[in-house]
């Protein structure tokens, strides 16, 4: 239990909270099985009929990006935000 006034560690929007969950599992997943669950999340999410290659460049794409603008603002970047700019830009 925290002390009285000690702040608390900013909780993540549910949304924030599941892409992290996301990018931690597939880290562990292989490849082929990684491209199939990512194909399909970015259909279910993104409306997006990719091919499992692509959703893997995407996904790619999108860690790259995140930790890129998290280097420039010198704070962390949530994978919401991430997809949002990649998506947007391609």
């Amino acid at each position: 239990m925290p002390s009285p006034g000690a702040s608390l560690a900013p909780r993540l929007p549910m949304e924030d909270a599941y892409l992290e969950l996301l990018a931690d599992t597939l880290e562990s997943m292989d490849v082929p099985a990684r491209s199939q669950f990512l194909q399909r999340f970015l259909r279910a999410t993104t409306q997006l009929d990719l091919r499992e290659s692509q959703c893997l460049q995407l996904w790619e794409e999108m860690l790259t990006r995140r930790r890129e603008l998290s280097e420039q603002l010198r704070r962390p970047i949530s994978l919401t935000s991430v997809l949002m700019d990649v998506l947007s830009t391609a």
